[in-house]
């Protein structure tokens, strides 16, 4: 593979909730803050310049990817593919209650900074704790309020960012805050979106070169979608890009010439990806709102990659992943930069894995296909206003994309048979039609990893169904602030078993390389599975770590990264909704995982398990 960038850092984290765990009294003291035990000091931030985060995590995960490419891999191998069945865990804390009850989603990465971990739940709380011990060093506590109750899709935060001595937070309520690192007071807040409206935010946002970028998200509520920097030191606005362009601005005639592109979409649920050698920030939108009964025109820049400079917020390129989507085929997972090389050309590139089920893999500087993508003709509904062709990758669907009909009932809600069809598969206002992936299935939100030293880009995905007829009228029904998806929405037959996978993709070719199939435990047991895909992390240590899918079991997972044998998994007493991510403190590589959401009543903590020999006073986890 091509040896692209300098080498950095790695970490293991797993996080376990659970009263059965039993750790040795010192470890369970300063988890908790009581102990006399040294609590690291707080080493401030830099301003990170680009070429700082460039480079592949080591000791530190100082952002939500691990770098800025967002690739997940660490280059620590301390813990490998012979010695990962001795993970234990090292300690493990509650966090106040932070975060339970079932509104929450638990899908928050940590950070980690010269041994302290910076940890967000879905209350927007932020935990700033010891790596090595657990130890509490300060808390901040949002104060969300009570009446978000316009907010799509559960109470989450994915993660924070830091940078010049600060901790920075989108919160729910459409607020940017900035934390002194030192203690957790709030330096300064900018309000980015109207809550009431619909506009919230779920994603970490991104310290870049002296700014923090965030996105809007709300895609459902009608809101315009938008992608804003704020000046790190003061939350001063310096630049805005509109994801669905004012009359008149590039892409414009892809929507009807009426209202419509003012609550068209294009939000933005993840964190970006920056090339810091061309300052080419990249990131996808969501889908077009409603999903149905809009005029025609493709609904530029919905379901599409972006890429703007990242110093000005000038446009760069854009590559539409599903033109005038109407099945909410979006692709809300984070985009991953890879280099490679293919057909002996150096490739700069970058990946998005979508709902759709396929991964769509693009030059970050050019926006064009690095492997094959045509644009074929697909079926159509004169209705719905359809786009007479899709791009389709060349290469393997991580997904099924096909369903059968007895994956659905004998009926519909409106008493008359499914039209049973494939992706793509349109429907109207007359019919009920049944359709794979289901709006839960390919790649939702979870974040996929790459690794340079095997070439080979993970995703976990889940295979569900959809019915959907639409609603006549919809767009003049509509009202901004208010979900409203302009479809009526058909369920599954009693026993249809969503499944998922983790799928190892060549991103030289698009082909598999291996599969493991996740399966629930009962049928139906949808929404945790489906909802909760949880991500990727991969190491120098040759290793996959994954979040284990609620629906399927409680725990995480360790497979080697170039087979796909599974090597190592432990129990939590909760399920996963986020992805691991690794760190070293004083010569020792951990693991961790936050744990706790919406999928369980149980308090969200955070366990980290280190390799067993140099395990000194962390007690033996027992599966």
């Amino acid at each position: 593979m091509l040896e692209g960038r300098t080498i950095g850092r790695l970490h293991i984290l797993a996080v376990v909730v659970g009263a059965s765990l039993v750790l040795a009294a010192p470890v369970f003291a300063a988890s908790q803050g009581t102990a006399k035990t040294a609590i690291a000091p707080i080493v401030l931030a830099p301003a990170f310049t680009p070429a700082d985060l460039g480079v592949y995590a080591g000791a530190d995960w100082p952002t939500i990817g691990g770098d800025y490419q967002g690739d997940r891999y660490s280059t620590l191998n301390q813990i490998t593919t012979g010695n990962v069945a001795g993970l234990r865990e090292a300690w493990h804390i509650h966090l106040d209650g932070s975060g339970t009850g079932t509104q929450y989603r638990g899908e928050g990465t940590p950070l980690v900074y010269k041994g302290v971990m910076y940890a967000v739940t879905g209350n927007d709380d932020v935990f700033a704790l010891d790596a090595q011990t657990g130890a509490r060093i300060w808390t901040y506590k949002s104060s969300l309020p009570l009446n978000l109750t316009n907010i799509c899709c559960g109470w989450d935060a994915r993660g924070v960012a830091i940078g010049e001595g600060r901790v920075y937070l989108a919160q729910l309520d459409g607020k940017l805050v900035a934390l002194n690192q030192q203690d957790g007071t709030p330096l300064w807040s900018s309000t980015n979106g109207r809550f009431q409206e619909g506009q919230t935010m779920t994603m970490a946002p991104l310290y870049y070169n002296g700014l923090v970028i965030v996105g809007i998200s709300g895609s459902e509520q009608g809101v315009r979608g938008h992608t804003t920097a704020y000046d790190a030191k003061t939350g001063r606005r310096v630049w805005r890009f509109y994801n669905v362009p004012t009359p008149g601005d590039v892409g414009s005639g892809t929507w009807p010439n009426n209202s419509e592109w003012q609550v068209g979409g294009a939000t933005v649920w993840q964190t970006p990806t920056v090339d810091p050698v061309t300052n080419t920030l990249v990131y996808t939108t969501a889908n077009t709102d409603p999903w149905s009964g809009r005029g025609p025109g493709d609904d530029l820049f919905t379901a599409s990659y972006v890429a703007l400079d990242a110093l000005s917020g000038d446009y760069r390129w854009h590559f539409q992943i599903v033109h005038h989507d109407i099945w909410d085929y979006d692709c809300p997972s984070p985009t991953v930069m890879f280099d490679t090389v293919i057909n002996g050309k150096a490739v700069k590139g970058v990946g998005e894995p979508c709902k759709t089920g396929w991964l769509y893999e693009i030059d970050r500087n050019t926006g064009n296909p690095i492997t094959q993508i045509d644009e074929k003709p697909v079926p159509q509904s004169a209705w719905n206003n359809t786009a007479l062709t899709q791009p389709i990758p060349v290469g393997d669907a991580f997904a099924e994309q096909c369903p059968k009909a007895t994956d659905f009932p004998a009926t519909a809600p409106d008493g008359k048979p499914y039209i049973i069809g494939c992706i793509w598969q349109p429907y109207d206002d007359q019919q009920f039609v049944g359709t794979a992936p289901g709006t839960g299935g390919g790649s939702v939100v979870s974040n996929s990893s790459f690794n340079p030293n095997t070439g080979l880009f993970y995703v976990i995905s889940a295979n569900t169904r959809q019915g959907e007829k639409g609603i006549p009228n919809a767009s003049s029904l509509y009202r901004n602030g208010r979900s409203f998806t302009g479809r009526q929405g058909g369920g599954t037959a009693t026993g249809f078993l969503t499944t998922g996978d983790l799928t190892a993709l060549n991103v030289t070719n698009n082909k598999m390389a291996w599969k493991q199939r996740y399966t629930p435990a009962m049928p139906n047991a949808t929404s945790a599975f489906a909802q909760a895909q949880t991500g990727t992390m991969t190491t120098a240590g040759n290793l996959v770590f994954a979040g284990i899918p609620g629906g399927v079991a409680w725990g995480i997972v360790a497979y080697n990264a170039t087979t796909g044998a599974e090597v190592w998994r432990s129990a939590t007493d909760a399920a996963a909704e986020s992805g691991p991510m690794t760190y070293s403190v004083a010569g020792k590589q951990y693991v961790a995982i936050y744990i706790g959401g919406r999928n369980t009543t149980a308090a969200p903590s955070v366990v980290v398990r280190p390799p067993a020999y140099t395990a000194t006073y962390w007690t033996p986890f027992t599966l």
